[in-house]
């Protein structure tokens, strides 16, 4: 392999390990956003949780005689 052979096999080189620095900043970028994505969806779910358990802990307290009727 010559001298020049040996450059541009080296620009490649160096070219695909610049795509591939872009593309693992884009995925850890991506990976962030889904985790903090997921964080909110549970304290979401945790929230609408104690709602409905507080709506069943209402209207379990009525009892049976007192309806729903106010």
């Amino acid at each position: 392999m010559n001298n020049e052979q040996m450059q541009t096999a080296i620009r490649e080189l160096q070219d695909a390990m610049t795509v591939m620095a872009h593309l693992e900043k884009q995925q850890s970028e991506h990976i962030r956003d889904l985790r903090q994505f997921q964080l909110r969806t549970e304290e979401n779910l945790a929230e609408i949780t104690d709602k409905l358990n507080g709506l069943i802990g209402y209207i379990a307290g009525r009892g049976p005689d007192r309806g729903l009727k106010q």
